[in-house]
């Protein structure tokens, strides 16, 4: 992934990230997902990455919506 890619990924709202991180499990698009995530952990909340903790209610979400069937 480019920095311009990444660069972009990190001007993105947090609604907008989550949407992106939930559509990308539920289409099984597990490569992006981790390589998404991946740009959001390195980068310092201030400069547009995200918590683990949001990440991983994202996805225990997720997880708890695809196990329960």
């Amino acid at each position: 992934m480019t920095t311009q890619e990444k660069n972009w990924i990190l001007s993105l709202p947090i609604d907008i990230k989550i949407e992106l991180m939930e559509g990308m499990l539920k289409d099984g698009e597990t490569g992006n997902y981790l390589q998404f995530i991946n740009v959001l952990l390195e980068a310092p909340i201030s400069k547009g990455g995200i918590s683990t903790e949001v990440i991983n209610e994202v996805f225990n979400k997720w997880k708890d919506e695809n196990t329960s069937k």
